[in-house]
């Protein structure tokens, strides 16, 4: 394989885990809202941060992190 094909491949490789991540962000995000959205039963839900998977509800008026 000459230089040129491998930079070509690596490229290519390269540029198609970057769109992934993008990708997996988008289908992971609202799942792992909606359960957060469960996991808060007992109380309203009140936001989920999907960057530190952090899982907020409102109990008896305040905020509390599940997780």
């Amino acid at each position: 394989m000459s230089k040129r094909r491998v930079v070509l491949v690596l490229l290519i490789i390269l540029s198609l885990m970057i769109l992934s991540c993008g990708v997996v962000k988008k289908v992971a995000e609202p799942i792992d809202k909606q359960g957060c959205k469960a996991d808060c039963r007992k109380c309203e839900f009140s936001r989920y941060i999907y960057e530190t998977n952090s899982c907020f509800c409102i109990c008896n008026g305040v905020e509390v992190q599940l997780y």
